[in-house]
């Protein structure tokens, strides 16, 4: 049974959905794309991306208590997107390193980690529905 078949949403279909929100027909885009360093979707733009899925398939990817660590299997100071600031003199960085704070680590999502979340987040939600029910 696919993913579709048991109404899980299916990978092209997430894969029409990034084609929309990011405008761009001409990139092939797999589960092995990243979405970052292959779509150019990053910081602010990265953060909207993840609430406009999970408003188009109905799911919750974040939580208030660990925000997207819990769905994407973050670890403390991993990060799924670079931030959109521009620092031409390292400021930020220096300011990090004065006060020995940990660099941040950036780990790219693919689209197939994408949708595995995607379809995780859905198989809770309908365990939920099928226990209050």
């Amino acid at each position: 049974m696919t993913n579709a078949e048991s109404g899980y949403p299916s990978l092209s279909l997430l894969i029409d959905f990034l084609r929309d929100f990011t405008r761009d027909r001409r990139t092939p885009i797999t589960a092995q794309t990243y979405l970052e360093e292959d779509l150019g979707i990053t910081g602010d733009d990265g953060a909207e991306l993840l609430e406009e899925v999970a408003l188009r398939f109905g799911v919750v990817l974040h939580t208030d208590e660990d925000g997207y660590q819990t769905t994407f299997g973050l670890g403390d100071n991993e990060y799924l997107f670079h931030s959109e600031g521009f620092d031409p003199l390292c400021i930020g960085r220096l300011i990090g390193w004065l006060r020995n704070k940990p660099r941040p680590v950036i780990r790219d999502l693919s689209v197939g980690e994408l949708h595995r979340a995607l379809v995780a987040a859905q198989r809770k939600k309908r365990g939920n529905i099928s226990v209050e029910s």
